[in-house]
């Protein structure tokens, strides 16, 4: 006799559809079915209790991809699909089908919930957590509750970056807050940086004049010096002993030199130096 008290693997789902909840995993697998008869990937996604999630193409991202196979193991949003929103008779649609395990999913309309959530509720200096989707050389960008928001490479960190690409794996998780947002053509600007602690504020900490440091040299700029790093997002101007000539840029770009310490401006980040000691290799 079947026990009452024991519940349906497919419970927890059947549950979720109705409070409309969105939940997240992986994409494990892609595979090729038939829903109402039209061929098209699948995205596979295990779901709790053995059961296996389906999202057919056309509900996994509103936009065409030639192939699903690029998100293979990414972390996805996804929630029940309501066949309903597709003009469907959901009494003749098997959501769930109990004898083979699976239940139908969607991405898409856990987005759109996620987007409707984001937009009712952002503002400024908010903070918020979301996903690298994707960056540039000027740019990275965040997936935020199903927003994508630009992060300037400028504003990842108090340090000079040079590119975002590569930067951060795609998929890396980053807190931000929001600096810019505009609801009519739905763009939003988010920083790292504001939520970093200015090393300048503590330089005088780290930094004493006429001491001596090591640092690496990120630029040379003729009759300007040479930019030498001394610590995450501190630089130092430095200039060469009288009888030395300067060499070439390509030659010290990434060296370590020794430097003394001839003055320190916090207010304007500035940090004057003279180079004591070069590589044996210059």
């Amino acid at each position: 006799m079947n026990d009452p008290l024991v519940m349906s693997p497919m419970q927890e789902y059947k549950t979720s559809a109705r409070r409309k909840m969105i939940h997240q995993g992986v994409v494990t697998g892609i595979e090729n079915h038939s829903p109402f008869g039209k061929k098209m990937q699948c995205a596979l996604v295990e779901l709790n209790n053995g059961l296996k999630g389906l999202i057919y193409e056309d509900q996994f991202d509103r936009r065409k991809y030639s192939s699903l196979v690029g998100f293979l193991d990414h972390k996805i949003d996804f929630m029940v699909l309501d066949v309903t929103k597709l003009g469907q008779d959901a009494s003749k649609v098997k959501v769930f089908d109990e004898e083979k395990g699976i239940v139908l999913l969607s991405r898409v309309q856990a987005v759109d919930e996620l987007q409707e959530e984001f937009w009712a509720t952002a503002e400024m200096n908010h903070i918020i957590t979301g996903e690298v989707s994707g960056f540039e050389e000027e740019r990275i960008y965040l997936r935020i509750k199903g927003v994508i928001c630009v992060l300037p490479i400028e504003d990842y960190e108090h340090d000079w970056t040079i590119t975002g690409k590569g930067l951060v794996p795609l998929g890396t998780e980053l807190t931000v807050k929001i600096t810019y947002i505009d609801r009519d053509k739905q763009q939003v600007r988010v920083s790292r940086k504001e939520l970093l602690e200015d090393p300048w504020k503590r330089v005088h900490d780290k930094f004493g004049v006429e001491n001596f440091y090591t640092g690496t040299i990120t630029s040379v700029v003729q009759n300007v010096g040479i930019f030498i790093k001394l610590a995450p997002g501190i630089e130092s101007l430095a200039w060469f002993p009288a009888e030395n000539k300067m060499p070439k840029d390509g030659i010290l770009l990434g060296k370590k030199v020794s430097v003394r310490i001839k003055n320190i401006n916090a207010e304007k980040r500035r940090i004057g130096s003279k180079i004591v000691d070069f590589p044996h290799e210059i």
